[in-house]
């Protein structure tokens, strides 16, 4: 046989063998995607026996949210508060990994846990008519994207968001005075970029709806009704180590609020 015509032959049976591998991927998927669809509609009934309803399109289908984990990046620090002060920025070490930049705008203080602050002579960065674009637009400066959460007396409160996900414990509070922004106090932000921790992983849909019931009688707490579940993160920094992102569900009820942990399944009550 020719060999052009073996050639053929050979590239034949492999563009067969991986179709077929393909096909095979697919239908075990098919049978995953399956299986995890039947348990979550099991343990919705399974909360509805127990006196808990929920509607089917509160539930989310999959957990989508995995761990992740976010190295600081001084380099970016650096680069946020030359966007937010300008030129001249003075660099100030001021020990335990806390870094202080400041001008004749202002200053922010950046450390290794995530929190920061910040603090600007008058009339530095102007707020008009839209006080929450305006500080989005200074948010934004030191790459902090966030959403409104609370609108308080010359003071608006920020959650981060990454890739839409909101950070649900990191937030900042932006202080404005006499059409100027003052300060950003009680900040926490993510410290670098986020990337999949692949050593940890999160419970199925149905185990999270049984872990809340459980959790609930834990807690010696009681519902009739789930109204909303909400996915985000949790962000914490440990002795040692990077920034971790831990998935969880915000889960309120007809009698409060709570938050679940999706690599442990742990429920806690929210404040």
């Amino acid at each position: 046989m020719e060999w052009s015509k073996m050639k053929n032959m050979i590239l034949m049976i492999l563009v067969v063998t991986n179709l077929i591998l393909l096909a095979f991927v697919l239908h075990r998927q098919y049978q995953t995607n399956r299986m995890q669809e039947q348990a979550r509609s099991q343990a919705i009934l399974f909360l509805a026996e127990r006196g808990v309803q929920v509607e089917e399109d509160v539930v989310p289908a999959r957990i989508s949210l995995q761990p992740q984990t976010a190295q600081r990046d001084l380099e970016q620090e650096g680069a946020a508060a030359a966007r937010l002060l300008g030129e001249g920025i003075e660099v100030e070490a001021r020990g335990a990994e806390v870094y202080r930049y400041s001008n004749d705008k202002g200053s922010i203080q950046f450390h290794s846990d995530g929190s920061f602050l910040a603090n600007f002579t008058a009339g530095a960065f102007p707020v008009g008519e839209d006080p929450e674009a305006d500080c989005l637009k200074v948010l934004e400066l030191i790459g902090f994207d966030g959403e409104l959460v609370e609108a308080l007396n010359q003071e608006l409160v920020f959650c981060q968001t990454w890739e839409g996900v909101p950070l649900f414990n990191s937030q900042v509070s932006l202080l404005y005075a006499d059409g100027a922004l003052v300060a950003m106090t009680n900040g926490r932000r993510l410290t670098g970029q986020p990337v999949q921790d692949t050593f940890r992983s999160t419970v199925s849909v149905s185990t999270a709806l049984v872990s809340f019931l459980n959790g609930m009688n834990a807690l010696g707490d009681v519902c009739s009704r789930i109204d909303s579940i909400t996915e985000g993160y949790v962000t914490a920094v440990p002795l040692s180590g990077p920034m971790t992102l831990t998935p969880v569900w915000r889960i309120i009820t007809d009698t409060g609020s709570y938050q679940m942990d999706l690599e442990t399944g742990e429920l806690s009550r929210l404040s």
